[in-house]
């Protein structure tokens, strides 16, 4: 029988599930943001298996790698273009109107990393603000 789709008003209501045993699990070793941006890694991750978001300077997985620094750039990033910047929002919109797993779905179609990891950034930031707006958590001042 094949699965029902997610609403986002489910797939909040998981991650906020998540986000609490995470949080009760590290006991506060890090801010509920980044367990957030780690959780949704990790959503992203079970879509695009090649995916590997970077938190801080650990991996999401929390092993570490040797990361070579990034030459120093010329010209902006491919992602931060401004039709690429467009499509993130678009992406961001069809997670709040569908479901988390349809917006991951969109993104990994583009097959940039990059693009990837801006969507991840910028999606995470979104939530979180919904979870200080519908007072799910405190804002860190």
């Amino acid at each position: 029988m094949p699965e029902t789709p997610s609403t986002i008003k489910q797939d909040i209501a998981e991650l906020e599930r998540k986000l609490q045993e995470k949080k009760a699990a590290l006991e506060h070793e890090t801010s509920e943001k980044d367990v957030l941006r780690g959780l949704i890694g990790e959503k992203i991750q079970e879509h695009v298996p090649q995916y590997s978001p970077v938190i801080g300077n650990q991996p999401a997985s929390g092993l570490s790698t040797t990361r070579i620094p990034a030459p120093i750039a010329t010209e902006l990033p491919s992602y931060l273009n401004e039709s690429l910047r467009d499509k993130i929002r678009e992406l961001v919109k069809l997670v709040f109107d569908k479901n988390l797993e349809e917006g991951i779905k969109e993104a990994n179609k583009i097959g940039n990393m990059a693009f990837m990891d801006a969507f991840h950034d910028i999606l995470t930031d979104e939530l979180y603000l919904k979870l200080i707006e519908t007072r799910k958590i405190d804002k860190v001042q």
